[in-house]
C-alpha cells in the first residue's frame, strides 16, 4: 500500500509516501534550507525504490528555489497549506513516465468543456436515497470500487482501509436505488489541519450513469465541508474523463493544471486535471492556460 519515510537532516526535513501501485513518492511535509541537497535526496530515494514519479507540492516562496535538477510545475492548488498556495512540482526519475501521449487530445476536449455554461440543475431521481455512509456502507462502497476501477491509487476495495478512513475523519457519501443496491458513492478526504479536502473517490455503476449523481454527491460533500470550515476544496479528475471533467466544471471549480501519468488507475498510468474551488471572493477566477 504506502511506506511512509520521514527525514530530518541537516538542509531539509521531509515526510512523505511511497505508493507502491501509482510508483511514485508523494512529499506530504517539507522544509528546506538546502534545495539542491533535498531535491538530491528525492531523487536518490526514487531510484533506490523504483518509482517513477515525485509529487512535491511547494509553498508559492518555494517554488522558484526548489525547481530544477529536473523539478517543474505542474499546476497549483489556491489555499492548500492552511490558506496558502501549493505549487505542484514534479519530477520523473523513469523518462518515459514524463511523455503523455494523449494530452493534446485531453486539451481539447478540456477546452470544450470549459466552453460549456455552469449549469448544475439537477435533482436526485425518484426511487433513490443520498445520504453519509456508515459502517453499514463499508462492504457494499469496497465491491462497488472493485466493479469499477481495475486498479485505483488506494486500496478502496479494502473494507479495512474504507474502515479507518472513515474513522480518521474522510467523509463518504452514498445514493442507492430503492434503499438496498448502491448506485453510487463520493468521497472527501480531509485534512482538518490545513483546512484542506480532496473530493475523490467518484465511483457509479454503469448502468446509473448519466443520471447526474455525481454531481448530486460531490455538492452535498462540498456543503458539509464548508460548514465545517474546510475552506480549500478540490479534486484530482482523470484528464481522460469527460464525464468528471464536467461535472467539476459545471460544480464551479476552475482547472488549474495537468498532473502527467500521476497515478495507476483504470489499470493504466492516466494524467489528472487539477480542479479548484474559488474563493467566494474569487468566483470570477481565471480558468487556467490551455
Amino acid at each position: 500500500m504506502f511506506e511512509l519515510i520521514n527525514c530530518h537532516v541537516p538542509g531539509f526535513s521531509l515526510s512523505a509516501r511511497l505508493e507502491e501501485t501509482s510508483q511514485r513518492i508523494w512529499v506530504t511535509d517539507y522544509q528546506a534550507s538546502d534545495p539542491a541537497l533535498f531535491r538530491g535526496f528525492l531523487w536518490d530515494l526514487a531510484r533506490l525504490k523504483g518509482m517513477g514519479k515525485i509529487v512535491l507540492p511547494v509553498r508559492k516562496e518555494d517554488s522558484v528555489r526548489i525547481q530544477g535538477d529536473g523539478f517543474i510545475e505542474e499546476g497549483v492548488i489556491n489555499g492548500y497549506f492552511g490558506g496558502a498556495d501549493a505549487h505542484f512540482l514534479a519530477a520523473f526519475p523513469r523518462l518515459k513516465r514524463g511523455v503523455s501521449l494523449s494530452v493534446a487530445r485531453e486539451r481539447k476536449m478540456l477546452r470544450e468543456i470549459i466552453e460549456k455554461p455552469r449549469n448544475r440543475r439537477c435533482q436526485l431521481p425518484s426511487g433513490f436515497n443520498m445520504r453519509l455512509a456508515a459502517n453499514k456502507d463499508i462492504l457494499p462502497m469496497a465491491s462497488l470500487f472493485r466493479q469499477v476501477f481495475r486498479s485505483y491509487p488506494t486500496p478502496v476495495y479494502d473494507p479495512h482501509y474504507l474502515f479507518h478512513s472513515m474513522e480518521r475523519g474522510d467523509l463518504f457519501m452514498v445514493v442507492y436505488q430503492s434503499r438496498n443496491r448502491l448506485a453510487g458513492v463520493a468521497a472527501a478526504e480531509i485534512q482538518p489541519r490545513d483546512g484542506r479536502a480532496e473530493l475523490t473517490n467518484c465511483a457509479t455503476l454503469p448502468e446509473y450513469r448519466g443520471m447526474g449523481l455525481n454531481t448530486l454527491l460531490l455538492a452535498e460533500i462540498e456543503k458539509i465541508c464548508l460548514a465545517r470550515g474546510i475552506l480549500c476544496l478540490y479534486s484530482l479528475a482523470r484528464a481522460s474523463s469527460y464525464g468528471m471533467n464536467l461535472v467539476l466544471h459545471r460544480l464551479g471549480y476552475v482547472f488549474r493544471g495537468t498532473l502527467i501519468n500521476n497515478c495507476h488507475i483504470g489499470g493504466r498510468f492516466e494524467n489528472m486535471n487539477i480542479w479548484v474551488k474559488p474563493a467566494k471572493e474569487e468566483r470570477m477566477f481565471s480558468c487556467g492556460v490551455l
